[in-house]
This record gives C-alpha cells, sequence and structure tokens, in this order.
C-alpha cells in the first residue's frame, strides 16, 4: 500500500468509495430535488389557503373551497417525495463526515425528520380531500362536525407533527450537522445547513411559546 492510501485510510472523516451509501452526485441530485419538491408542496397548500403565508391558516378557509381538497392532495403527495429525496442527503452527509464528533445522533435526527414529515404528508393527503369532500355534502349539523374532526386532524398533523415534532428534529440534524462538519466541507454547505437549521428553529420557537 502506498503512503497516501495508508493516509487516506486513517482519516475516518473520508470513507473510502465502497464504503459511501451514497454517490455524491446523487446526494446533490436528491437534495436538489427536495427542495424544489418541497417548494412545489407549499405552492399547493398556500393555494389551498388562499395563498396565505402565514403559519397559522384557518382550518375552516381550507373546509370553505371544495377546491382545496385536491389542492391539499397533490401538495401532500408532493411533500411525501419531497421528504423521501432527504434520507439520501442524510445517508451521504452521515457517511462522508463518518468521523465527525456525534454525526451519527445527526444522522437519527435527520431520519426522524424524514419520518415524521411524510407520515404527515400522508395523513393529510388520504384523510383532509375526505373530510373536505364530505363537508360539502353534509347538512348543517353535519358540518359542524366535520369542521370539529378537520379542526382536530388540521392541530395534529400541521402544528403537532409538521411545525413541532418535526421542526425539533430538523434543526436537530440541521444545525448539529452543520457544527460537526465545520471546517471539513465547502462553506456553502456549512451555510446552506445552518440556515435551513435556524429556520425549523424558529419555527418550533413559535409554536413551543405559542406567540
Amino acid at each position: 500500500m502506498k503512503p497516501s492510501e495508508i493516509s487516506d485510510a486513517a482519516r475516518p472523516d473520508r470513507p473510502t468509495a465502497s464504503a459511501a451509501a451514497v454517490p455524491v452526485q446523487a446526494a446533490v441530485v436528491f437534495a436538489v430535488l427536495a427542495i424544489l419538491l418541497e417548494m412545489g408542496s407549499l405552492v399547493f397548500y398556500s393555494a389551498a389557503a388562499g395563498f396565505s403565508v402565514s403559519l397559522s391558516v384557518s382550518p375552516i378557509v381550507l373546509l370553505a373551497s371544495q377546491s382545496s381538497a385536491r389542492l391539499i392532495e397533490w401538495g401532500s403527495i408532493i411533500d411525501m417525495f419531497g421528504y423521501l429525496c432527504i434520507a439520501p442527503v442524510v445517508l451521504y452527509l452521515r457517511d462522508r463526515h463518518a468521523g465527525a464528533r456525534l454525526i451519527n445522533l445527526y444522522a437519527v435526527a435527520g431520519m426522524c425528520l424524514v419520518v415524521i414529515g411524510s407520515a404527515g404528508a400522508v395523513v393529510m393527503a388520504t384523510a383532509a380531500p375526505y373530510l373536505i369532500d364530505q363537508y360539502h355534502l353534509a347538512s348543517s349539523g353535519g358540518k359542524q362536525n366535520i369542521d370539529l374532526v378537520f379542526t382536530a386532524l388540521y392541530r395534529a398533523v400541521v402544528v403537532g407533527i409538521w411545525q413541532t415534532l418535526e421542526s425539533l428534529a430538523g434543526a436537530a440534524w440541521l444545525i448539529g450537522t452543520a457544527i460537526a462538519i465545520w471546517g471539513k466541507a465547502p462553506r456553502l454547505v456549512y451555510f446552506l445547513l445552518l440556515l435551513f437549521g435556524l429556520v425549523y428553529v424558529g419555527i418550533a420557537v413559535y409554536r413551543l411559546t405559542g406567540l
């Protein structure tokens, strides 16, 4: 073995090509896809809410428009695929910086983000459109019951799962990974991870403090 090969093998933050679960090119593609899909889902969600940009949308606004059923359905499906595209990025960063401090713990948080976010998207895609369709077919008394159920669904998924639990997992993964790879990765990667992580922190603080 050449001295240079011994040196490379001895560096824990530079795994060999055979040890890498995701090639760098694939990781970049999945990262771009995740961003594009998440942006696309936000367009659908915003359209369903009358193009509101607020984190808190009244559930009755979504129920009032029958067209919001399909918008939420498609937005949630796109959202689900966006979350799933994050998984290869988590694996790539974990393998690429395998010797970094606590990188495995941060990767677990990243996979929690994927599972939590995609599960919430599946629930919204299957339950929300059905309730909206039933709302427009129901009597006055039936509308009140559906309103209660839909509000509970909205608060459980949007407020509880996405904006609280997911935000905590996302902040832990992004900020933790950014700190772990400081000086070992391009600064653009570091600042992007830190930026998105701080966004998650802001959302989590907003929900946990009730501001």
